[in-house]
């Protein structure tokens, strides 16, 4: 490597030269910028006069200026200057280089990292040619060090957008600094294990297993003398391998590694995640480190970036449920909670009402904790809590943000629940959660919490609880009698709601021999009346609020999972096993 002062003397001796003496002069490509860009109609004589004015005041290059001021977008000006300077413009995300290609190529290079970096560039190889990205590829000090290091090789002068940029470079910063925990002499060693091809073939089984199994999420658990990974799927966790305890540091380490995660330490809880394609299927990971008696335990979610579930029809709803819960985020402000325990679909119910939601025409902002469900046109905000961004400094901060539609990951505290408050009743939608095991108990958790009767009452116009039950088995399911301790049950129900297609599970290869596959819903909704609104400002017990449920024709979660049965979507064990406290 050459050393910082020939690079310097090197760089010097080429900035004196003129346009067009260097790799990639401005007069070898065509006309100027400007002249251009009015030859083209892009913009007016007098908006590039102006801009030239500013120019003269403050510095700066003229299609920066024009795309400040608003008069082109950053798009259109890099198409122009791609024609004037023989460049390729690397439009969208499939025209860029694969980010680990720049960063392995940056980092061998005989031109230091931190000089790349520093400068915005980014540099590979595609197959013999050289490529290079730069915010101005004109720069006389770019193009001198690519002389100095690649003397007479041909350089391929790439543009593109700045945040395409900025992600690209983002990465290579995150892999040096992973590469800097590799310094101490333990962290080598677990490298080294983590990218033995065993574990790396171990790791990657095991993803690919849990894809096809449909596991939502992976467990690896270290003992005393063994580690197990479980995986959890239709909601119930099952074994699928027990290892020895010596090999869980390698596999630790690689489920570590590829998630970003510090590979050296082991006493702090941690997060990461992994972008990956699996099965033919893209899939975001989140991965949670954990130490505990033994070892670190691992968890990974995992969550499909294409998801058909997230759309409202899919989720099981009754459509006498389905047309009331539409009816809830259909208005011009309010407030609709989602209450259940955790991993009973609360995220992929909001998400899917989201997306029926965003119609293009509204400003949708959700605040989360983590990003569950990636939605393109919405924005997204996840708070970091140990640095202050709670969900009620989040939830302030956006207001300023004109949203029209609002979604709350959680209401945990008097702060944030005022704050979703103030929002419904100041012409906003806000969609959230709360953990309670019924839709009426929403009420008076909110009360708990400190917020006033009244103000639960007014803005609220629906609440919905919810429950993920198993689906029976297509294959192997049998035909069964109801109990006859179900009478009663039943004959509340609205008969033409009952089916008459009850099963058990049985259990055959297809299932994994556990008699279910997949899951669906089971709901329980309840819009806010006026007598509802009476008896919460009143202060009236949870008791009353469901005698009044009662008379006005509210199914419970039991009742509406009588009538998933009664259609043999599920067996009578499994409603029950979930609605045991009704």
């Amino acid at each position: 490597m050459r050393s910082d002062e020939e690079l310097n003397m090197a760089v010097h001796r080429e900035s004196e030269a003129g346009p067009g003496e260097g790799r990639a002069g401005s007069d070898a490509f065509g006309k100027r910028l400007g002249e251009l860009l009015v030859e083209r109609n892009d913009v007016s004589a007098a908006d590039i006069e102006k801009t030239l004015r500013i120019q003269e005041s403050v510095g700066g290059r003229l299609g920066a200026l024009l795309v400040r001021t608003g008069a082109i977008s950053e798009d259109l000006l890099l198409r122009r200057l791609a024609e004037q300077q023989g460049a390729r413009y690397l439009r969208g995300a499939d025209e860029l280089p694969d980010s680990l290609d720049v960063y392995q190529f940056m980092s061998e290079s005989p031109i230091k990292l931190d000089w790349f970096l520093d400068n915005a560039v980014l540099m590979w190889r595609q197959g013999e040619d050289l490529h290079c990205i730069a915010r101005d590829i004109q720069d006389r000090a770019l193009l001198a060090t690519l002389d100095y290091f690649h003397p007479g090789e041909p350089v391929t002068f790439c543009l593109a957008v700045n945040h395409q940029i900025d992600r690209l470079i983002e990465f290579v910063r995150k892999e040096q600094a992973i590469e800097s925990l590799y310094s101490g002499e333990n962290a080598r060693q677990l490298r080294e294990m983590a990218e033995e091809a065993p574990i790396i073939e171990l790791v990657n089984n095991l993803l690919s297993q849990a894809v096809d199994a449909a596991a939502s999420d992976v467990h690896v658990e270290p003992g005393e003398d063994h580690f197990t990974v479980r995986m959890r799927v239709d909601g119930v966790l099952h074994t699928r391998l027990t290892q020895p305890v010596e090999r869980f540091p390698a596999v630790a380490s690689r489920i570590k590694l590829i998630s970003g995660i510090d590979i050296a330490e082991r006493r702090l809880p941690q997060d990461g995640r992994i972008s990956t394609r699996i099965s033919g299927r893209e899939l975001d990971i989140r991965v949670s480190t954990v130490p505990g008696a033994f070892g670190e335990s691992i968890v990974l979610r995992m969550l499909a970036k294409e998801r058909d579930e997230l759309v409202l029809d899919n989720l099981g709803m009754a459509p006498d449920h389905l047309a009331l819960f539409r009816s809830w985020f259909q208005t011009s402000n309010g407030i609709v909670l989602v209450t259940g325990p955790t991993g009973s679909g609360k995220s992929t119910t909001l998400a899917a009402a989201l997306q029926e939601i965003d119609d293009g025409i509204k400003k949708i902002i959700t605040v989360e904790d983590p990003v569950e469900h990636q939605m393109p046109s919405i924005t997204q905000i996840q708070t970091h809590a140990e640095i202050g961004f709670t969900f009620a400094r989040a939830l302030r901060a956006i207001l300023r943000q004109d949203p029209d539609v609002i979604m709350i990951g959680e209401i945990r505290d008097l702060e944030t629940a005022e704050i979703a408050i103030r929002s419904a009743m100041t012409g906003h939608i806000v969609l959230s959660t709360v953990h309670t095991n019924d839709a009426l108990s929403s009420f008076t958790r909110l009360i708990d919490m400190g917020v006033e009767p009244f103000l639960v009452a007014a803005p609220v116009r629906g609440v919905q609880a919810q429950r993920l039950v198993r689906r029976t088995c297509g294959r192997c399911a049998r035909p069964a009698d109801p109990p006859p301790r179900l009478r009663e049950q039943l004959g509340r129900l609205p008969p033409e709601l009952l089916g008459d297609r009850w099963v058990e599970a049985r259990g055959c290869d297809a299932c994994r021999h556990t008699g279910y596959s997949g899951r669906t819903g089971i709901y329980e909704l309840v819009p806010v009346s006026g007598e509802l609104q009476d008896l919460i400002v009143g202060g009236a017990r949870l008791g009353d609020l469901r005698r009044l449920a009662q008379t006005q024709g509210h199914r419970t979660l039991l009742q509406d999972g009588l009538i998933k049965a009664s259609h043999g979507h599920t067996t009578l064990e499994e409603v029950t096993r979930l609605t045991l406290e009704e």
